[in-house]
């Protein structure tokens, strides 16, 4: 059997699957401040009855490591770099509490132009903890071609720092050195929080009799085992979503046109696009934070309205509030008595839509703003479904202005058009037929809607992605995030580069080629030679239903 958890702003789901990857049980408890408390909750609610023995895994969504970087709750990180050609990046643009520049540097194809100083690191280190810094990045402006220089850097400074040391290119081996130091920046503000988290997670499922393995959904839709994800935890920064759009996908599977996706929670809706019946991949990487990034994910949107968003009431009408300041009024008695204004769930009530707490408080608040509470009950709905609408239209625009890449192929000339909506979450009943009339589509929720985000999260399946870099007149080649290094001959071949890396995540089967090209360059010591570079990727997928 299969474990998925999702963990919520404002619940948490557990589904479990049996060995036929059907749904056996599913259960849902509100997501406390302990989320480990809140773990052990769900997980009991779902095993109720179950021989613990045959679960084989258990993978959890969460969106921890986001809310702390929103929040301001992660670890300020210092940054430690070394020079090369090229525009330098501006460290204050990466979020870092403090930054370093080493005297060491590279040219553009990974050689060391000037070696590093023996302790500088170790001082730098020292240096940036005076500053604040509760982690470190160490990054060398071409070390993908050649990481050896920040292995050094990291090495050193691991000796005089007692913090995370992450170094850049081993975690993320992109070229494009803005995004790859963003990136190795995010993921060491979280490299704590998810080590203590883990750490935590897994003695609550020993606590519990479970031998299963414990699993981390990725941004991309794949899964990491517990230890990939304490070294990369940033892969894991937009989970959420992407566990919502498995579950459609594994629900909704004939393949034909394209589909709206809107996942409503408590908190906020996440946007996305089925394609050819198939999610659809950032090309470059995710924007987290409000920084660009190499972590690889799957394309969704999303936007500050969910089942607990204040609708406050004005001289214009309602207008959906972009925070959430409590659960429905319904819920929420002293919200209500302190004049807080009602929710969409608290309009929905009064529709006679949904039933959710004391449907009388919810008929109370929009009493007090006017005679007729159905009307302003339907005011306040469509002026929501309104912001949804907003919302769906930016995200079409901007999908539709970039590459479109399925996990599986890259659509050239495809405009996404979609053909109807489907609703995800707990309120997606209730909202099916009046978003559809607001967005312009065919909408439906399907019976799965309140879980689909756990039903996601237990049917992903493992991912991996890497480039390899050679270069024929150093002899040199590097796959840095498999941690892979080793002399070439001259006659190394693009093939032959095309070859290594499918061989190294598994075979042609499993991974699939997603760059590939080769120039040619002078080398050292004047002789001419090729630089080649491969990317690769296991692609998506969930258990038991292929690709």
């Amino acid at each position: 059997m299969y474990l998925g958890v999702d963990v919520g702003g404002t619940h948490t789901d557990a589904v479990l699957l049996d060995a036929d990857f059907k749904v056996r049980t599913a259960a849902k408890v509100p997501t406390g401040a302990d989320l480990i408390a809140t773990l052990r909750e769900v997980l009991r609610k779902a095993l109720e009855g179950v021989d613990t023995g045959h679960v084989e895994r258990l993978t959890v969504s969460t969106t921890l490591g986001l809310n702390s970087l929103l929040t301001g709750a992660a670890d300020p990180v210092g940054l430690m770099t070394t020079g090369g050609p090229g525009l330098e990046v501006d460290s204050s643009d990466l979020g870092v509490i403090a930054s370093a520049s080493l005297s060491a540097s590279q040219d553009h194809r990974g050689a060391a132009v000037r070696p590093p100083v023996e302790g500088e690191a170790a001082a730098a280190a020292r240096e940036l903890a005076r500053a604040g810094a509760r982690a470190l990045v160490c990054g060398s402006k071409f070390g993908p071609k050649n990481p050896e220089l920040e292995e050094l850097m990291a090495s050193e400074a691991r000796e005089a720092f007692a913090g995370p040391v992450n170094a850049a290119s081993s975690l993320f081996g992109g070229l494009n050195f803005p995004r790859r130091l963003a990136s190795a920046v995010l993921n060491a503000a979280v490299t704590r929080l998810y080590g203590d988290f883990l750490g935590q997670l897994e003695g609550a499922v020993r606590d519990l009799g479970l031998r299963a393995r414990v699993l981390i959904l990725k941004s991309d839709g794949g899964v990491m085992t517990s230890d990939e994800a304490r070294r990369v935890p940033a892969a894991a920064l937009a989970a959420g979503p992407a566990a919502s759009l498995l579950g459609l996908w594994s629900l909704d599977r004939d393949g034909e046109g394209d589909i709206l996706m809107a996942d409503v929670g408590g908190t906020s809706t996440d946007l996305a696009f089925l394609s050819r019946g198939r999610p659809l991949l950032t090309p470059q990487g995710l924007r987290i934070a409000g920084r660009d990034t190499l972590v690889r994910g799957l394309l969704t949107w999303s936007v500050a309205l969910g089942g607990d968003t204040d609708l406050a009431f004005g001289t214009g009408g309602f207008v959906p509030e972009p925070r959430r300041r409590g659960p429905a009024l319904s819920l929420d008695p002293e919200g209500a008595a302190a004049g807080r204004p009602p929710t969409l769930t608290d309009a929905l009530n009064v529709l006679g839509r949904a039933q959710v707490g004391d449907i009388g408080i919810s008929r109370s608040a929009f009493r007090r703003l006017g005679p007729d509470p159905e009307a302003l009950a339907e005011q306040a709905t469509e002026a929501a479904l309104r912001r949804l609408k907003e919302a769906a239209d930016e995200f079409l625009l901007r999908a539709n202005r970039q590459p479109c890449y399925t996990i599986s192929e890259f659509l050239v000339d495809w405009r996404i058009t979609p053909s109807r909506a489907v609703l995800l979450g707990g309120p997606a009943a209730a909202l099916a037929p009046l978003a559809g009339a607001v967005l312009g589509l065919p909408a439906a929720a399907p019976p799965e809607a309140s879980y689909a985000n756990a039903l996601g999260a237990a049917l992903a399946r493992p991912t991996v992605e890497a480039e390899l870099y050679a270069d024929t007149a150093l002899e040199t080649l590097s796959i840095p995030t498999l941690n892979i290094r080793r002399r070439i001959g001259s006659g190394y071949t693009l093939e032959d580069a095309k070859r290594e890396i499918l061989e190294a995540l598994g075979g042609a089967g499993a991974a699939q080629l997603t760059l590939a090209e080769s120039f040619n360059q002078m080398g050292g010591r004047g002789r001419s030679g090729r630089v080649i570079r491969v990317k690769a990727q296991e692609a998506p997928g969930l258990m038991g239903q292929g690709t």
